[in-house]
């Protein structure tokens, strides 16, 4: 197989490349829609050509597409195998060296409590955390975990027993890997000078030096061997090539008083205005020269800057100019909870919690809202304005349209801003806003992000018939944010012409990657059966089979005529992913009860519908057996950003939820999507794993109550 994080340039190899990397699967076959026998090729077409898949019979498809997009597919991939790396490495390493796989034969299953026993006395407060950190290695094929509680129990698979080998092998380099995350959380100030510390500037020379150098892992046996050896050279040029993305690219902030502003151009920012070259030696005087040097050498192996031969001059080449948008916002996200990693060892066996996590201590913030920016502001906020925003402020009879949008965790109001905008300029309701003005409401708990986002919603507030609001707000209370709405004065039409005080039913709420990150408020056990056992008794039992039957299949059966419609114990086991929180670990089937007690409280005020957009993570494979099926599966989570986006999570009390329980959980609480699922990683109409539901990481819908 052409690997992902190979560069090709000729139209063959491109060509083939693709075709290896994603058009090898029965998946892919199902997604173009041919027999698993057909035979599938790919053609790279002129510039601007949109992806398009043309039929020979039914046994024949081509993938047609331009060399573009083409390389901006594996771009996607290679910048999420990067980014997957910045967790995934210290992870390993850590759970290595605490002696995980000491002693474990392929398929053998240890207790995940028995193993934290040897380490920590009582380690409840830590078994979520480990779940979470065996679930990383179960998304990247080398463990299968059986179970989503405390009594779990994880299993090496062949490719896992040959990472462990590798690691063991390479103690040295792993434990050094694992180290280095206390000095890559602090790269990006190393880079510009805005930190000194001569120590951790030789350690990043001395990374970039070997991995130039060629890893020095163990030698290669045999076919198995091989495709390890690639996956983990790959993470590794990952865990350092991810934050120096950031580093180049983030321009320096400075925070006074909670609002953070830039002080300083980002490297890359000298590329902007051209595609010249720019002096090594005076481009950016204020940097660390030692440090930039090694990370233009570094982007230059892995084909991203080019470098005269008087290694005088760097440019940002058209690679890596593609690359740059995809790879510094993805590794961004990543690198931005390096200081989470770097307590890597206390999260798992010592104290679950050394950097206070409601106090934001776990992560660099600053850096984390600078990399969302450049996902939300992409194609996610693209689809849920063209395919949703769109339907209801534009088709939908002006009379029957939302008084507004309201964006609960609105943060710096960036997204909130653009959809707004989105509506005022391209849609009719926005050309009618002097009869039917527009409410736009950020809300936040954070008194920080309310006066950043304030700022950003500043321009709207001026355009006729726009009434901008920001307030305090907590997403877990919807009742007492209908009454600040309701108190602050904004105003909607009723039907006979009069005004009246808004309340949150008069809106359209978005929900824009928060769902996950809300406060767990059904810790109990008991209470979790109760919450469940109520909405199995009170759902629509059609509804429920079409979700069962699309998303369960030959894993939960529906009832018509039992008391419930499906056996309580069968629904909990339908669940299996296992999260932590201040206390220790919460049961799958707890986050999902809380996730019903959730959509429950926000129900009254969804009267045009949650606008949810949501990442996810796929299902782990959990059969010991299915050794095959495993490193199947891995491989196309490997090609998604579902590893580095779990790695975020897991490690500070999120309740990311595979896509499947998600859906099982919204129909549970009585609601469905209006129209279509959106929501792709890749290109439009590229057949990508992301777009079937076992590897689904992003969801973008409207969510109603069901008919």
């Amino acid at each position: 197989m052409r690997s992902i994080f190979a560069i090709f340039h000729s139209a063959d190899e491109l060509a083939e490349q693709v075709e290896k990397n994603f058009l090898y699967t029965d998946e892919a076959r199902r997604l173009i829609g041919v027999p698993k026998d057909a035979q599938l090729s790919v053609e790279l077409r002129g510039a601007g050509e949109s992806v398009a898949i043309t039929y020979t019979g039914e046994r024949h498809a081509t993938l047609r597409i331009s060399g573009d997009d083409a390389q901006r597919v594996m771009a996607y991939a290679r910048s999420a195998g990067w980014a997957n790396g910045i967790t995934l490495i210290p992870t390993l390493a850590r759970l290595a060296a605490a002696g995980a796989f000491a002693g474990l034969d392929v398929g053998a299953r240890r207790s995940i409590r028995a193993f934290a026993q040897t380490r920590k006395t009582d380690p409840s407060r830590n078994l979520g955390l480990l779940w979470g950190a065996f679930h990383l290695l179960a998304l990247a094929g080398w463990v299968v975990i059986d179970g989503a509680d405390t009594d779990a129990h994880y299993a090496l698979t062949p490719e896992g027993s040959s990472a462990a080998a590798c690691v063991a092998a390479a103690d040295v380099l792993f434990r050094r890997a694992a180290d280095a995350t206390a000095m890559l959380q602090h790269l990006h100030a190393l880079c510009h000078g805005t930190r000194v510390n001569r120590d951790d500037s030789a350690a990043y020379v001395a990374l970039v030096d070997q991995c130039i150098a060629g890893w020095p892992l163990p030698p290669i046996a045999d076919a198995l061997g091989q495709r390890v050896d690639e996956r983990l050279r790959g993470a590794l040029d990952g865990f350092l090539l991810g934050p120096t993305w950031v580093a180049l690219d983030m321009p320096v902030f400075e925070t006074h008083d909670g609002q953070s502003s830039k002080v300083m151009d980002g490297i890359f920012e000298a590329f902007d205005a051209s595609s010249d070259w720019v002096s090594m030696r005076d481009g950016w005087p204020h940097a660390n020269r030692t440090v930039l040097d090694a990370a233009w050498r570094l982007l230059h192996y892995a084909g991203m800057v080019d470098i005269d031969t008087d290694r005088e001059y760097v440019r940002l080449n058209a690679l890596g100019r593609m690359h740059r948008p995809i790879a510094a916002s993805y590794a961004g996200l990543a690198a931005s909870y390096l200081r989470s990693y770097a307590m890597l060892n206390d999260l798992l066996f010592g104290d679950p919690d050394p950097l206070d996590i409601e106090r934001d201590g776990h992560i660099d913030r600053v850096m984390n809202v600078y990399a969302m920016k450049g996902i939300s502001s992409g194609a996610a906020l693209q689809e849920a304005a063209t395919k949703i925003v769109h339907r209801l402020f534009d088709e939908t009879p002006l009379e029957q349209q939302p008084s507004g949008i309201a964006d609960i965790g609105c943060g710096d109001g960036n997204a909130l801003r653009q959809l707004a905008e989105y509506v005022v300029h391209s849609t009719r309701r926005g050309r009618m806003l002097a009869d039917y003005p527009l409410l736009v409401v950020g809300a936040d708990y954070n008194e920080s992000a309310r006066r950043r986002a304030a700022d950003t919603l500043a321009a709207l507030a001026g355009v006729p018939g726009v009434q901008v609001l920001v307030v305090a707000a907590d997403v877990s209370q919807p009742e007492r944010y209908n009454d600040t709405i309701a108190a602050s004065g904004l105003t909607v039409k009723n039907a006979d012409g009069g005004f009246r005080p808004a309340q949150l039913g008069d809106l359209l709420h978005t929900f824009m990657f928060l769902v996950h990150n809300r406060r767990l408020c059904t810790r109990c056990r008991d209470t979790a059966d109760e919450i469940l056992v109520r909405h199995l008794r009170s759902v629509d039992r059609a509804q429920l089979r079409c979700v069962v039957d699309r998303y369960f299949p030959g894993r939960l059966t529906v009832s018509m005529q039992a008391p419930e419609p499906i056996a309580h114990a069968d629904l909990k086991a339908a669940f299996r992913v296992g999260y932590s929180d201040a206390d220790g670990f919460v049961p799958g089937y707890v986050a999902a009860a809380d996730l019903l007690d959730f959509f429950a409280r926000w129900k009254p005020y969804v009267g045009h519908g949650f606008l949810i957009a949501e990442a996810h993570c796929p299902w782990a494979a959990s059969e010991p057996a299915d050794w095959r099926a495993a490193q199947a599966h891995s491989t196309r989570i490997a090609q998604l950003p579902s590893i580095f986006t779990w790695g975020m999570h897991f490690v500070s009390r999120q309740y990311l939820m595979p896509f499947h329980e998600f859906m099982l959980t919204a129909c549970l609480a009585g609601l469905q999507p209006r129209d279509a699922v959106y929501g792709r990683v890749y290109p439009q109409n590229f057949p990508a794993p992301d777009q079937l539901d076992d590897y689904r990481y992003l969801s973008i819908a409207e969510y109603v109550a069901a008919a």
